[in-house]
């Protein structure tokens, strides 16, 4: 029985550090999922454009113009020129 005491009184003692270390978890583990998906994201439109780059020729059919309107915006969105 005492044995039970002693690790209750343990935890009770520790009680502030795990709640300290909760609070830190549910800030920063968000932050880091943000960063990840946003550089997913990133990698996603790098990626589109570049194949999208190997496509491009001219004179310009109204496929290829629309293309071409996406290609800008993913520029643009990669903050390219």
């Amino acid at each position: 029985m005492s044995n039970i005491a002693d690790f209750i009184e343990s935890l009770n003692s520790y009680a502030g550090l795990f709640s300290l270390l909760a609070v830190v978890a549910a800030i920063v583990v968000p932050f880091i999922i943000h960063r990840i998906e946003r550089k997913s994201q990133r990698q996603a439109m790098k990626d589109e454009l570049e194949a999208m780059q190997e496509s491009a020729r001219f004179p310009m059919t109204c496929g290829e113009r629309e293309q071409y309107v996406k290609m800008s915006k993913l520029e643009k969105g990669l903050n390219r020129k």
